[in-house]
Protein backbone atom coordinates (compact mmCIF):
# COMPACT_ATOMS: atom_id res chain seq x y z
CA UNK A 1 0.00 0.00 0.00
CA UNK A 2 1.25 3.49 -0.85
CA UNK A 3 2.39 5.64 2.10
CA UNK A 4 -0.26 7.94 3.54
CA UNK A 5 0.63 11.55 2.85
CA UNK A 6 -0.82 14.64 4.51
CA UNK A 7 -0.47 18.16 3.15
CA UNK A 8 -0.28 20.68 5.99
CA UNK A 9 -1.08 24.34 5.40
CA UNK A 10 1.20 27.29 6.09
CA UNK A 11 -1.09 28.89 8.69
CA UNK A 12 -0.74 25.78 10.85
CA UNK A 13 3.05 25.91 10.56
CA UNK A 14 2.95 29.63 11.41
CA UNK A 15 1.05 28.89 14.63
CA UNK A 16 3.59 26.21 15.53
CA UNK A 17 6.44 28.69 14.98
CA UNK A 18 4.86 31.03 17.52
CA UNK A 19 4.03 28.43 20.19
CA UNK A 20 7.56 26.98 19.96
CA UNK A 21 9.13 30.44 20.31
CA UNK A 22 10.71 30.60 16.87
CA UNK A 23 8.62 33.71 16.15
CA UNK A 24 7.41 36.34 18.61
CA UNK A 25 3.75 36.44 19.62
CA UNK A 26 2.34 39.96 19.36
CA UNK A 27 -1.30 39.30 20.27
CA UNK A 28 -1.70 37.08 23.33
CA UNK A 29 -5.22 36.04 22.36
CA UNK A 30 -3.56 34.06 19.55
CA UNK A 31 -1.90 31.63 21.95
CA UNK A 32 -4.75 29.12 22.17
CA UNK A 33 -5.14 29.15 18.38
CA UNK A 34 -1.44 28.34 18.14
CA UNK A 35 -1.84 25.45 20.60
CA UNK A 36 -4.52 24.11 18.25
CA UNK A 37 -2.09 24.50 15.35
CA UNK A 38 0.42 22.39 17.28
CA UNK A 39 -2.33 19.82 17.92
CA UNK A 40 -3.03 19.65 14.20
CA UNK A 41 0.65 19.23 13.38
CA UNK A 42 1.27 16.38 15.84
CA UNK A 43 -1.98 14.67 14.75
CA UNK A 44 -0.88 14.97 11.11
CA UNK A 45 2.48 13.44 12.05
CA UNK A 46 0.85 10.50 13.84
CA UNK A 47 -1.62 9.78 11.05
CA UNK A 48 0.76 10.14 8.11
CA UNK A 49 3.78 8.40 6.68
CA UNK A 50 4.93 11.63 5.04
CA UNK A 51 4.17 15.32 5.65
CA UNK A 52 4.03 17.77 2.75
CA UNK A 53 3.72 21.56 2.58
CA UNK A 54 3.44 24.08 -0.22
CA UNK A 55 6.54 26.24 -0.62
CA UNK A 56 4.83 29.50 -1.57
CA UNK A 57 5.74 31.87 1.26
CA UNK A 58 7.34 35.19 0.40
CA UNK A 59 11.13 34.94 0.11
CA UNK A 60 11.97 36.78 3.33
CA UNK A 61 10.04 34.17 5.36
CA UNK A 62 11.03 31.03 3.41
CA UNK A 63 14.50 30.26 4.79
CA UNK A 64 13.42 30.12 8.42
CA UNK A 65 10.33 28.11 7.51
CA UNK A 66 12.30 25.46 5.60
CA UNK A 67 14.88 25.16 8.39
CA UNK A 68 12.32 24.96 11.20
CA UNK A 69 10.38 22.08 9.65
CA UNK A 70 13.05 19.79 8.26
CA UNK A 71 10.75 16.76 8.75
CA UNK A 72 8.26 18.24 6.24
CA UNK A 73 8.81 17.91 2.49
CA UNK A 74 8.19 21.33 0.93
CA UNK A 75 6.89 21.22 -2.62
CA UNK A 76 7.19 24.23 -4.89
CA UNK A 77 4.38 23.87 -7.44
CA UNK A 78 4.68 24.96 -11.04
CA UNK A 79 3.77 28.66 -11.07
CA UNK A 80 1.18 28.21 -13.79
CA UNK A 81 -0.51 25.43 -11.81
CA UNK A 82 -0.42 27.42 -8.56
CA UNK A 83 -1.86 30.50 -10.26
CA UNK A 84 -4.64 28.51 -11.92
CA UNK A 85 -5.69 26.85 -8.65
CA UNK A 86 -5.45 30.18 -6.79
CA UNK A 87 -7.72 31.82 -9.37
CA UNK A 88 -10.29 29.03 -8.99
CA UNK A 89 -10.01 29.30 -5.20
CA UNK A 90 -10.52 33.08 -5.34
CA UNK A 91 -13.60 32.65 -7.53
CA UNK A 92 -14.98 30.09 -5.06
CA UNK A 93 -14.44 32.51 -2.15
CA UNK A 94 -16.01 35.45 -3.99
CA UNK A 95 -19.04 33.27 -4.68
CA UNK A 96 -19.63 32.66 -0.97
CA UNK A 97 -22.35 34.95 0.38
CA UNK A 98 -21.84 36.87 3.62
CA UNK A 99 -25.56 37.48 4.08
CA UNK A 100 -27.61 39.46 6.58
CA UNK A 101 -31.30 39.17 7.32
CA UNK A 102 -31.82 42.31 9.32
CA UNK A 103 -29.13 42.65 11.98
CA UNK A 104 -27.96 39.03 11.98
CA UNK A 105 -26.01 36.79 9.58
CA UNK A 106 -28.19 34.47 7.53
CA UNK A 107 -28.09 31.62 5.01
CA UNK A 108 -24.69 30.00 4.31
CA UNK A 109 -22.55 32.23 6.53
CA UNK A 110 -24.80 31.45 9.51
CA UNK A 111 -23.53 27.85 9.32
CA UNK A 112 -19.95 29.18 9.56
CA UNK A 113 -20.74 31.01 12.80
CA UNK A 114 -22.58 27.95 14.08
CA UNK A 115 -19.38 25.94 13.52
CA UNK A 116 -17.36 28.64 15.33
CA UNK A 117 -20.02 28.81 18.07
CA UNK A 118 -20.28 32.60 18.02
CA UNK A 119 -23.30 34.88 17.49
CA UNK A 120 -22.51 38.13 15.64
CA UNK A 121 -25.05 40.94 15.34
CA UNK A 122 -24.94 44.36 13.65
CA UNK A 123 -25.67 47.02 16.28
CA UNK A 124 -25.54 50.73 16.93
CA UNK A 125 -23.26 51.66 19.84
CA UNK A 126 -24.62 54.88 21.34
CA UNK A 127 -22.37 57.55 22.90
CA UNK A 128 -24.40 60.62 23.88
CA UNK A 129 -25.81 61.81 20.52
CA UNK A 130 -23.39 59.83 18.32
CA UNK A 131 -24.04 56.31 17.06
CA UNK A 132 -21.29 53.99 15.84
CA UNK A 133 -21.87 50.93 13.68
CA UNK A 134 -20.39 47.73 15.08
CA UNK A 135 -20.54 44.01 14.53
CA UNK A 136 -20.88 42.81 18.11
CA UNK A 137 -20.82 39.30 19.56
CA UNK A 138 -23.81 38.24 21.64
CA UNK A 139 -22.61 36.56 24.85
CA UNK A 140 -24.16 35.28 28.04
CA UNK A 141 -21.94 37.46 30.24
CA UNK A 142 -19.64 40.20 28.91
CA UNK A 143 -17.35 39.75 31.93
CA UNK A 144 -16.68 36.10 31.10
CA UNK A 145 -16.22 35.83 27.35
CA UNK A 146 -12.71 34.43 26.97
CA UNK A 147 -13.88 32.04 24.24
CA UNK A 148 -14.92 34.92 21.98
CA UNK A 149 -11.55 36.64 22.49
CA UNK A 150 -9.78 33.41 21.53
CA UNK A 151 -11.87 33.11 18.37
CA UNK A 152 -10.77 36.64 17.49
CA UNK A 153 -7.21 35.39 18.02
CA UNK A 154 -7.91 32.71 15.39
CA UNK A 155 -8.91 35.45 12.92
CA UNK A 156 -5.78 37.43 13.72
CA UNK A 157 -3.64 34.35 13.03
CA UNK A 158 -5.21 34.04 9.57
CA UNK A 159 -4.51 37.71 8.87
CA UNK A 160 -0.81 37.09 9.55
CA UNK A 161 -0.83 34.19 7.07
CA UNK A 162 -2.08 36.35 4.21
CA UNK A 163 0.75 38.84 4.86
CA UNK A 164 3.32 36.08 4.27
CA UNK A 165 1.70 34.18 1.39
CA UNK A 166 2.41 34.68 -2.29
CA UNK A 167 0.23 37.20 -4.09
CA UNK A 168 -3.28 35.85 -4.58
CA UNK A 169 -6.44 36.95 -6.42
CA UNK A 170 -9.17 38.80 -4.53
CA UNK A 171 -11.00 36.41 -2.18
CA UNK A 172 -13.54 38.81 -0.63
CA UNK A 173 -16.98 37.19 -0.39
CA UNK A 174 -20.06 38.98 -1.68
CA UNK A 175 -22.00 40.82 1.04
CA UNK A 176 -25.78 40.70 0.72
CA UNK A 177 -28.78 41.91 2.71
CA UNK A 178 -32.27 40.46 2.40
CA UNK A 179 -34.45 43.01 0.60
CA UNK A 180 -31.50 45.26 -0.38
CA UNK A 181 -30.13 43.94 -3.71
CA UNK A 182 -27.99 47.06 -4.25
CA UNK A 183 -25.66 46.06 -1.37
CA UNK A 184 -22.75 43.87 -2.51
CA UNK A 185 -19.82 44.74 -0.23
CA UNK A 186 -18.97 46.10 3.22
CA UNK A 187 -18.65 49.71 2.03
CA UNK A 188 -22.13 49.64 0.51
CA UNK A 189 -23.48 48.02 3.68
CA UNK A 190 -22.02 50.77 5.87
CA UNK A 191 -23.19 53.46 3.43
CA UNK A 192 -26.76 52.11 3.42
CA UNK A 193 -26.94 52.04 7.21
CA UNK A 194 -25.31 55.46 7.56
CA UNK A 195 -27.79 57.06 5.16
CA UNK A 196 -30.69 55.97 7.36
CA UNK A 197 -29.22 57.19 10.64
CA UNK A 198 -28.78 60.97 11.15
CA UNK A 199 -26.64 60.26 14.24
CA UNK A 200 -24.15 58.05 12.36
CA UNK A 201 -20.61 58.89 13.50
CA UNK A 202 -18.58 56.10 11.88
CA UNK A 203 -17.66 52.47 12.46
CA UNK A 204 -16.77 51.48 16.01
CA UNK A 205 -13.08 50.69 16.58
CA UNK A 206 -13.94 47.33 18.18
CA UNK A 207 -16.21 46.17 15.36
CA UNK A 208 -15.45 42.69 13.99
CA UNK A 209 -17.20 43.31 10.66
CA UNK A 210 -14.10 43.63 8.48
CA UNK A 211 -12.26 40.78 10.26
CA UNK A 212 -15.16 38.36 9.96
CA UNK A 213 -15.82 39.13 6.30
CA UNK A 214 -12.10 38.76 5.58
CA UNK A 215 -11.84 35.57 7.66
CA UNK A 216 -14.80 33.96 5.90
CA UNK A 217 -13.40 34.68 2.44
CA UNK A 218 -9.82 33.75 3.33
CA UNK A 219 -10.91 30.49 4.97
CA UNK A 220 -12.96 29.64 1.87
CA UNK A 221 -10.10 30.44 -0.52
CA UNK A 222 -7.43 28.59 1.46
CA UNK A 223 -9.66 25.55 2.05
CA UNK A 224 -10.31 25.24 -1.68
CA UNK A 225 -6.65 25.88 -2.55
CA UNK A 226 -5.19 23.26 -0.21
CA UNK A 227 -7.78 20.61 -1.05
CA UNK A 228 -7.02 21.06 -4.76
CA UNK A 229 -3.27 20.96 -4.10
CA UNK A 230 -3.68 17.84 -1.97
CA UNK A 231 -5.53 16.17 -4.83
CA UNK A 232 -2.59 16.85 -7.17
CA UNK A 233 -0.19 15.36 -4.61
CA UNK A 234 -2.39 12.32 -3.83
CA UNK A 235 -2.50 13.46 -0.23
CA UNK A 236 -4.98 14.15 2.53
CA UNK A 237 -4.96 17.65 3.99
CA UNK A 238 -4.53 19.17 7.46
CA UNK A 239 -6.02 22.65 7.80
CA UNK A 240 -5.67 25.44 10.36
CA UNK A 241 -8.57 25.79 12.86
CA UNK A 242 -10.58 28.49 11.03
CA UNK A 243 -10.38 26.55 7.76
CA UNK A 244 -11.58 23.35 9.42
CA UNK A 245 -14.51 25.38 10.76
CA UNK A 246 -15.27 26.59 7.23
CA UNK A 247 -15.26 23.01 5.88
CA UNK A 248 -17.50 21.92 8.74
CA UNK A 249 -19.88 24.77 7.85
CA UNK A 250 -20.09 23.47 4.27
CA UNK A 251 -21.15 20.10 5.71
CA UNK A 252 -23.76 21.90 7.83
CA UNK A 253 -25.09 23.70 4.73
CA UNK A 254 -25.38 20.53 2.66
CA UNK A 255 -26.63 18.30 5.48
CA UNK A 256 -28.52 20.53 7.95
CA UNK A 257 -29.18 18.86 11.26
CA UNK A 258 -26.91 15.88 10.65
CA UNK A 259 -23.58 17.44 11.60
CA UNK A 260 -24.81 18.84 14.89
CA UNK A 261 -26.56 15.59 15.79
CA UNK A 262 -23.44 13.51 15.10
CA UNK A 263 -21.25 15.75 17.24
CA UNK A 264 -23.77 16.04 20.08
CA UNK A 265 -24.30 12.26 20.10
CA UNK A 266 -20.59 11.71 20.80
CA UNK A 267 -20.59 14.37 23.50
CA UNK A 268 -23.44 12.63 25.34
CA UNK A 269 -21.78 9.23 25.71
CA UNK A 270 -18.36 7.82 26.48
CA UNK A 271 -19.30 4.32 25.33
CA UNK A 272 -18.84 4.91 21.60
CA UNK A 273 -15.97 6.42 19.65
CA UNK A 274 -17.76 6.93 16.34
CA UNK A 275 -21.22 7.96 15.13
CA UNK A 276 -22.13 7.65 11.45
CA UNK A 277 -24.92 8.37 9.00
CA UNK A 278 -24.72 6.16 5.93
CA UNK A 279 -26.65 6.42 2.69
CA UNK A 280 -27.55 3.59 0.27
CA UNK A 281 -24.98 4.73 -2.30
CA UNK A 282 -22.10 4.45 0.17
CA UNK A 283 -21.83 8.10 1.10
CA UNK A 284 -21.24 8.75 4.78
CA UNK A 285 -20.95 11.49 7.34
CA UNK A 286 -19.30 10.42 10.57
CA UNK A 287 -17.92 11.93 13.76
CA UNK A 288 -15.15 10.27 15.74
CA UNK A 289 -13.64 10.84 19.15
CA UNK A 290 -9.85 10.98 19.34
CA UNK A 291 -7.41 11.94 22.10
CA UNK A 292 -6.30 15.55 22.39
CA UNK A 293 -2.73 14.55 21.63
CA UNK A 294 -1.04 17.79 22.76
CA UNK A 295 -2.13 17.13 26.36
CA UNK A 296 -0.73 13.60 26.25
CA UNK A 297 2.55 14.71 24.67
CA UNK A 298 3.18 17.71 26.93
CA UNK A 299 2.38 15.59 30.01
CA UNK A 300 5.45 13.52 29.08
CA UNK A 301 7.76 16.31 27.92
CA UNK A 302 8.86 19.80 28.94
CA UNK A 303 8.10 22.01 25.93
CA UNK A 304 6.34 22.10 22.53
CA UNK A 305 9.45 21.16 20.52
CA UNK A 306 9.78 17.98 22.55
CA UNK A 307 6.09 17.26 21.84
CA UNK A 308 6.89 17.24 18.13
CA UNK A 309 9.92 14.99 18.63
CA UNK A 310 7.84 12.56 20.69
CA UNK A 311 5.09 12.50 18.05
CA UNK A 312 7.69 11.68 15.39
CA UNK A 313 8.94 8.77 17.51
CA UNK A 314 5.39 7.46 18.18
CA UNK A 315 4.44 7.58 14.50
CA UNK A 316 5.67 4.04 13.78
CA UNK A 317 3.67 2.39 16.57
CA UNK A 318 1.22 -0.24 15.28
CA UNK A 319 -1.89 1.54 16.58
CA UNK A 320 -1.13 4.57 14.41
CA UNK A 321 0.03 2.54 11.41
CA UNK A 322 -3.20 0.55 11.57
CA UNK A 323 -5.34 3.66 11.79
CA UNK A 324 -3.52 5.14 8.79
CA UNK A 325 -4.39 2.04 6.78
CA UNK A 326 -8.07 2.31 7.71
CA UNK A 327 -8.24 6.01 6.80
CA UNK A 328 -6.46 5.31 3.53
CA UNK A 329 -9.08 2.67 2.69
CA UNK A 330 -11.77 5.36 2.93
CA UNK A 331 -10.01 7.15 0.09
CA UNK A 332 -10.19 4.12 -2.21
CA UNK A 333 -13.70 2.70 -2.02
CA UNK A 334 -14.56 0.35 -4.86
CA UNK A 335 -17.52 1.28 -7.11
CA UNK A 336 -19.36 -1.96 -6.28
CA UNK A 337 -20.72 -2.86 -2.84
CA UNK A 338 -19.71 0.55 -1.54
CA UNK A 339 -22.22 0.50 1.33
CA UNK A 340 -21.03 -2.83 2.71
CA UNK A 341 -17.41 -1.78 2.26
CA UNK A 342 -17.74 1.52 4.08
CA UNK A 343 -19.68 -0.18 6.89
CA UNK A 344 -16.75 -2.48 7.46
CA UNK A 345 -14.19 0.33 7.28
CA UNK A 346 -16.09 2.49 9.77
CA UNK A 347 -16.41 -0.47 12.15
CA UNK A 348 -12.62 -0.91 12.14
CA UNK A 349 -12.18 2.86 12.48
CA UNK A 350 -14.36 2.90 15.61
CA UNK A 351 -12.28 0.12 17.14
CA UNK A 352 -9.07 2.03 16.34
CA UNK A 353 -10.41 5.27 17.84
CA UNK A 354 -11.43 3.44 21.01
CA UNK A 355 -7.95 1.90 21.26
CA UNK A 356 -6.28 5.30 20.85
CA UNK A 357 -8.54 6.81 23.52
CA UNK A 358 -7.55 4.05 25.98
CA UNK A 359 -3.85 4.61 25.31
CA UNK A 360 -3.56 8.38 24.94
CA UNK A 361 -6.50 10.08 26.68
CA UNK A 362 -5.60 12.60 29.37
CA UNK A 363 -7.90 13.87 32.11
CA UNK A 364 -7.05 17.03 34.03
CA UNK A 365 -8.74 18.85 36.90
CA UNK A 366 -10.86 20.53 34.21
CA UNK A 367 -12.22 17.19 33.00
CA UNK A 368 -11.59 14.62 30.25
CA UNK A 369 -10.00 15.80 27.02
CA UNK A 370 -10.88 14.50 23.59
CA UNK A 371 -11.23 15.93 20.11
CA UNK A 372 -14.33 15.61 17.95
CA UNK A 373 -13.57 15.14 14.27
CA UNK A 374 -16.18 15.33 11.52
CA UNK A 375 -15.64 13.08 8.51
CA UNK A 376 -17.14 12.89 5.02
CA UNK A 377 -16.57 10.01 2.66
CA UNK A 378 -17.72 8.65 -0.67
CA UNK A 379 -19.35 11.89 -1.79
CA UNK A 380 -20.43 12.01 -5.44
CA UNK A 381 -19.33 15.38 -6.73
CA UNK A 382 -22.11 17.40 -8.30
CA UNK A 383 -22.33 21.03 -9.33
CA UNK A 384 -24.44 22.96 -6.82
CA UNK A 385 -23.87 21.87 -3.21
CA UNK A 386 -21.12 23.62 -1.23
CA UNK A 387 -19.12 20.44 -0.63
CA UNK A 388 -19.25 19.65 -4.33
CA UNK A 389 -17.82 23.09 -5.11
CA UNK A 390 -15.18 22.83 -2.39
CA UNK A 391 -14.01 19.42 -3.65
CA UNK A 392 -14.59 20.02 -7.34
CA UNK A 393 -11.22 18.51 -8.28
CA UNK A 394 -12.48 15.13 -7.01
CA UNK A 395 -15.39 14.93 -9.44
CA UNK A 396 -16.57 11.32 -10.02
CA UNK A 397 -13.99 9.85 -7.64
CA UNK A 398 -14.38 8.54 -4.08
CA UNK A 399 -12.51 10.42 -1.36
CA UNK A 400 -12.73 11.25 2.33
CA UNK A 401 -11.88 14.22 4.50
CA UNK A 402 -11.91 14.89 8.25
CA UNK A 403 -12.29 18.25 10.01
CA UNK A 404 -11.59 19.04 13.66
CA UNK A 405 -14.34 20.74 15.67
CA UNK A 406 -12.89 24.04 16.86
CA UNK A 407 -15.31 24.56 19.76
CA UNK A 408 -14.42 21.22 21.38
CA UNK A 409 -10.71 21.83 20.86
CA UNK A 410 -10.93 25.27 22.48
CA UNK A 411 -12.62 23.55 25.44
CA UNK A 412 -9.71 21.10 25.57
CA UNK A 413 -7.23 23.97 25.78
CA UNK A 414 -9.31 25.55 28.54
CA UNK A 415 -9.20 22.27 30.48
CA UNK A 416 -5.42 21.80 30.24
CA UNK A 417 -4.83 23.25 33.71
CA UNK A 418 -1.15 23.21 34.66
CA UNK A 419 -0.32 21.65 31.28
CA UNK A 420 -1.32 24.96 29.68
CA UNK A 421 1.59 26.71 31.41
CA UNK A 422 3.97 24.02 30.17
CA UNK A 423 2.76 24.12 26.55
CA UNK A 424 3.39 27.86 26.43
CA UNK A 425 6.76 27.66 28.19
CA UNK A 426 8.68 28.47 24.98
CA UNK A 427 6.49 31.44 24.04
CA UNK A 428 8.35 34.65 23.16
CA UNK A 429 6.09 37.60 23.84
CA UNK A 430 6.47 40.77 21.82
CA UNK A 431 7.97 43.60 23.94
CA UNK A 432 4.62 45.36 23.65
CA UNK A 433 2.06 42.53 23.53
CA UNK A 434 -1.57 43.22 22.68
CA UNK A 435 -4.94 41.67 23.46
CA UNK A 436 -7.98 41.47 21.23
CA UNK A 437 -10.55 44.25 21.47
CA UNK A 438 -14.00 43.14 20.44
CA UNK A 439 -17.50 44.50 20.95
CA UNK A 440 -19.75 42.28 23.07
CA UNK A 441 -23.43 42.54 23.94
CA UNK A 442 -25.43 40.55 26.52
CA UNK A 443 -27.52 37.95 24.70
CA UNK A 444 -30.66 39.15 26.50
CA UNK A 445 -30.44 42.37 24.43
CA UNK A 446 -30.61 40.54 21.09
CA UNK A 447 -33.88 42.26 20.15
CA UNK A 448 -33.85 45.08 22.69
CA UNK A 449 -32.63 48.66 22.92
CA UNK A 450 -31.10 50.43 25.89
CA UNK A 451 -29.17 53.64 26.44
CA UNK A 452 -25.95 52.01 25.15
CA UNK A 453 -27.14 50.49 21.89
CA UNK A 454 -29.64 48.63 19.73
CA UNK A 455 -29.74 46.22 16.77
CA UNK A 456 -29.59 47.89 13.35
CA UNK A 457 -32.78 48.11 11.31
CA UNK A 458 -32.62 48.30 7.54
Amino acid sequence: MAPRRILIDNATLGGVERITGQVQTANLDQVDNDILCLERLVTAILFSDELLAIDDYKDRFRTQRLKAFDYVRFHKPDEEVRTSIAEDAGAFARGMMFSFDGAEPAADVAAFFEALRIEPQLRWNIFVSSEYLTLSLLVRDTRHASYEHRIDGVLIGEDLDTERSAELPDNTPTVSVVGRPEIEDVKELVRALASGNPNFAGTHANSMLDRLVFGYGWAAERSYFYNAMADRESADVCLAPLRDAFCESCCRIDHPGQVGSLIEALKRTTRTSLEAILEPDGRARFAMRLPFFVSYLISRTDNPEQCIDLALSLRSRPEFAGCRTILDNLQHLSPADRTREINGILRYLEQSCADLMRRYEVSTDGGPQYSLTLGVSGIGIGTSAKLSQLFRSYRNRPFSRVFRNIAQDMLNVERMGSLHDRIRSSLREHPKPRWSRISMTPRVLRRRENEHGRPVDF
